[in-house]
């Protein structure tokens, strides 16, 4: 086990699926946490995270950068999705606009009575 600046306790891998893996066959929460000199809480999310992505999730020690670029993945995804909704909406604005330009180009046109230009003067 090795620690942090700050003293906290860092586990491997290997603990902390030894330590799920007790709790999945059926020793309690407390008595696995109690023997391993762990807490409850933290023993319970790493449980957790197991039951809802798989002990693939449960990373070594240093191995934060790779959660990282996982989130960086997921939040670069979000971002490309939020972009092509963006170009989505401008494509129906500028087909809105155009619309409503060439109405307006044939409104003007057509009180142009007998040809004549229409005059500058309000």
């Amino acid at each position: 086990m090795k620690k942090t600046r700050d003293g906290r306790r860092r586990f491997t891998r290997e603990f902390k699926i030894g330590a799920v893996r007790r709790v999945t066959e059926g020793e309690s929460l407390a008595t696995v946490a109690r023997d391993l000199k762990i807490g409850i809480e933290l023993l319970w999310r790493w449980k957790k995270r197991v039951a809802e992505r798989g002990e693939g999730h449960l990373y070594d020690i240093g191995e934060r950068s790779r959660a990282g670029e996982i989130t960086r993945e997921a939040s670069q995804q979000r971002r490309i999705a939020e972009l092509e909704r963006l170009v989505g909406r401008q494509q129906l604005e500028i087909g809105f606009l155009d619309k409503a330009l060439r109405r307006v180009e044939e409104l003007h046109q057509g009180k142009n009575d007998g040809g004549a230009a229409a005059s500058s003067k309000r």
